[in-house]
């Protein structure tokens, strides 16, 4: 499948961002404008522009026009992947991505988890127990425990990637929660957590494979 129109617009205009061509504050040109320089339809356009304004860079002010409102490098750079994203193959490969990233993740927190950090899992742990038994949701504790692991990895620039790739797919991800099986899932989250615990790299990450198959293994 060819990248969608928009995602084109969007690396179009985060490229003119990064080069410089607009600062804070400067105003974007019109939708009309867009469209004969690209030689795009306006649809391709609006939806660029609804996407670069809710990450926060560009905002609309009603009658004026579109503004520039911020331009932090992390920000430009995760624009790239959320235009990517509004393609469904591209989607699915980031998902895939973040999920080779947790399993690698998983061992190394075998490897270099702290106390700390285990108590931080046993916490998740416990909030998804009282989730189950009381037959709530537990979706907030399991990511409470994934972020844990991601944290003992002891890696700023993975937990920050992490994070971005989280909040891309999230919407995704919390259409499986229904199909979800609860008690499997906590085992699960136990057996991670032994391996992690003991040091046991090799089998954290077989664990973590292993769960993540389990559950979140789908096209979107």
């Amino acid at each position: 499948m060819s990248k969608k129109i928009s995602a084109t617009v969007t690396e179009y205009i985060v490229q003119q961002l990064k080069n410089g061509r607009y600062k804070i504050g400067d105003k974007l040109p019109s939708e009309r404008e867009f469209m004969e320089l690209l030689h795009v339809g306006r649809s391709s356009i609006r939806e660029s522009l609804n996407t670069l304004e809710d990450m926060g860079i560009v905002e609309k002010r009603m009658g004026i026009g579109v503004f520039v409102k911020q331009l932090r490098v992390n920000q430009l750079a995760d624009a790239y992947v959320i235009a990517s994203l509004l393609d469904n193959n591209c989607s699915k490969e980031l998902l895939d991505f973040r999920f080779m990233l947790e399993v690698e993740m998983a061992g190394r927190a075998a490897c270099f988890a702290s106390k700390q950090n285990l108590i931080q899992m046993e916490e998740a742990i416990y909030l998804q127990r009282q989730a189950i038994d009381q037959k709530t949701s537990f979706m907030q504790a399991d990511e409470l425990f994934h972020h844990a692991i991601i944290v003992a990895s002891n890696n700023h620039v993975i937990e920050h990637v992490y994070q971005s790739l989280h909040d891309l797919v999230q919407d995704a991800l919390y259409q499986k929660w229904e199909t979800v099986d609860s008690v499997k899932c906590f085992e699960e989250h136990m057996k991670i957590y032994e391996a992690i615990k003991t040091h046991q790299e090799t089998n954290a990450k077989k664990m973590m494979m292993e769960h993540l198959h389990a559950h979140w293994t789908y096209s979107i």
